[in-house]
């Protein structure tokens, strides 16, 4: 209730303001009180004759404390949105001493066994076998003439052979050797 208090009064003070200000522009001549109007107006008419309105001036600075009083007191179900969590502090979790701010600190993780990696790599290698039929019933349906249905074949075979390289790699890295 005391932000709408706040409120009101920043506004009354405002409109008064302004009526003074008229007011005295209107005493210099009519072009100067219509030139109010103007995108500009009140602050060539300041500028020019100082003097003529110093009570509207403060009735202006008077409106500033109100206004502000009103946003830092609102109420949260008048505001429709967050603009009170400005002024709430929040705990923020500082980072450790020894690296800078913007490293993300890593956690290490274990490595998988070789019976993991090898687990791992046999599921790998269905899954390529699977994409493999399905590249080759693509190819068939394809017809030479969809240029654009030929540019994406190609992209999926050729992430299809570096998925291919990768696990090969990997089963021959993890594949005890023959002798």
């Amino acid at each position: 209730m005391a932000a709408l208090i706040f409120l009101a009064i920043g506004l009354l003070c405002i409109l008064i303001g302004r009526i003074l200000l008229i007011r005295a522009a209107f005493g210099i001549s009519v072009w100067w009180g219509l030139g109010i109007f103007l995108p500009f107006g009140p602050l060539l008419f300041r500028l020019n004759y100082p003097d003529l309105a110093p009570l509207s001036k403060t009735f202006r600075l008077i409106a500033l404390p109100c206004i502000l009083a009103y946003f830092v007191l609102r109420p949260a179900s008048l505001s429709g949105s967050h603009f009170d969590q400005f002024f709430k502090h929040k705990e923020v979790p500082s980072g450790p001493a020894n690296h800078y701010g913007l490293e993300k600190v890593s956690k290490k993780v274990a490595a998988p066994s070789l019976d993991e990696r090898r687990a791992i790599n046999a599921t790998e290698m269905e899954r390529l076998i699977e994409w493999s039929q399905a590249l080759r019933l693509k190819k068939r349906d394809l017809l030479h003439s969809d240029v654009q249905g030929n540019i994406a074949y190609n992209a999926e075979a050729a992430d299809y052979n570096a998925a291919l390289a990768k696990a090969t790699a990997e089963k021959n890295a993890i594949s005890p050797e023959k002798k």
